[in-house]
């Protein structure tokens, strides 16, 4: 009876080796349980990025050093876009400044929700580009400036630290907001300046 349950066993895991080897069409020879899904590598580098982007974030700028990652969520550019419209209708500070109706042309890549304590990064984000590593990075201050509890004059005046870090980050790859994003740092200024 032992024998025939080995048997079975050993049958059975050579099916399911066939099987998953059969379904990774580009696997190189590699057993396809060695290739996690892409949302959860995205999600696993984006984390494994985070530990060292809030250590080089303390270690920089103003900001406590914390423990507490964000959630990582993917979604498509289109809910971006939706979530920045709600998140401007919701806070009337963010209509107060002509300068910002630039930052409402640019595309959506990332936000950052202080109740879910998440980070939503587009479908595209993959992390290999110095910019990609920007966008967490200006996320990050976001949730450091959550979960430290800053109070900030109007909803704008948290992007401005948020920015600097986020350029400082690109210079380290010898690029900048301005090359990768199109966002010059008087138009930080001045989209972060609370006015009445």
């Amino acid at each position: 009876m032992f024998k025939r349950f080995v048997l079975a066993a050993a049958i059975v895991s050579l099916v399911s080796i066939g099987t998953a080897q059969a379904q990774c069409h580009d696997c190189s020879g590699a057993s396809s349980a060695a290739l996690p899904s892409a949302p959860f590598s995205r999600i696993g580098l984006a984390n494994e990025m985070l530990d060292e982007i809030g250590t080089w974030l303390s270690s920089n700028f103003d900001l406590p050093a914390i423990k507490d990652r964000p959630a990582i969520e993917f979604v498509s550019k289109t809910t971006l876009a939706t979530m920045r419209a709600e998140e401007r209708v919701l806070s009337p500070g963010f209509t107060q400044d002509a300068a910002l109706n630039e930052r409402a042309r640019r595309p959506v890549v990332a936000l950052y929700d202080d109740k879910l304590k998440t980070i939503f990064l587009a479908d595209g984000w993959t992390g290999k580009s110095p910019a990609d590593q920007s966008v967490l990075v200006h996320e990050m201050v976001h949730h450091i400036q959550n979960l430290s509890k800053r109070k900030f004059e109007c909803p704008m005046a948290r992007e401005k630290s948020a920015y600097i870090a986020q350029d400082k980050w690109l210079e380290r790859f010898g690029t900048s907001l301005e090359k990768e994003f199109e966002v010059d740092m008087f138009t930080v200024v001045v989209a972060s300046a609370c006015m009445s």
